[in-house]
């Protein structure tokens, strides 16, 4: 029984450290997204609807982005359009934009998996 036991418990320290990797997004990180979808996403849902589902995307994103790129593709996606020289980096740097495209297509997908209406 005791080697049973102890090959469960190696089992599961193996399995374990890999379910982080996915999901390394900081609690702020996935706490101030929340709350902008929720803003974004104001009058379609209730809050408890809007809470879950928000919280649905940050987890799709958190699948496909570390959170050093989720924060770069997302600061390249809101500063992309501001005037002149400030946001002449983020709209000619080919590396952002590709960045910005992945995220805006990760994006996409993740409201439509979490069921937000856009």
């Amino acid at each position: 029984m005791k080697k049973a036991s102890m090959s469960l418990l190696a089992a599961g320290l193996v399995v374990l450290p890999g379910l982080g990797i996915a999901n390394d997004f900081s609690t702020v990180t996935r706490v101030h997204y929340v709350q902008d979808c929720i803003k974004v996403n104001e009058g379609k849902m209730n809050i408890y609807e809007a809470t879950h589902k928000c919280s649905c995307v940050v987890d799709k994103l958190a699948e496909v982005f570390t959170q050093t790129q989720f924060e770069d593709a997302n600061a390249g996606f809101r500063f992309r359009n501001l005037p002149g020289d400030r946001g002449g980096m983020f709209r000619d740097d080919t590396d952002v934009t590709d960045g910005i495209k992945l995220f805006q297509q990760t994006h996409v997908a993740a409201y439509e998996s979490c069921r937000i209406r856009r």
